[in-house]
């Protein structure tokens, strides 16, 4: 027995809403109306965001949980962008800029 989940987190999500026409636009939707509804930032809250998840759809592994948080922060950032292109600036990466 593993204590690890191997599984692919973006098959488990694609399973949860294979009822849906695009399983992952629609998972990153539904996210983005938890995190709404529970006054949650996904990019500042993601411990909090991830519980929330878990709870709303208790079938949502930890792994496919944290995935779903991640790629739900990232939509959101894009989404935020201060120009409205919904292109990623420079501001907005992760990355140190040398």
């Amino acid at each position: 027995m593993s204590l690890t989940n191997d599984n692919n987190p973006r098959i488990e999500i694609t399973m949860i809403f294979a009822d849906c026409k695009d399983p992952m636009a629609a998972a990153v939707k539904w996210a983005q109306s938890i995190a709404t509804s529970e006054e949650i930032d996904p990019s500042k809250d993601q411990v909090m965001f991830i519980r929330e998840l878990r709870r709303a759809e208790p079938s949502l592994s930890l792994k496919s949980a944290v995935y779903l948080a991640q790629v739900t922060a990232r939509t959101s950032r894009i989404e935020r962008n201060a120009n409205g292109t919904g292109i990623k600036s420079l501001l907005d990466t992760d990355r140190n800029i040398p």
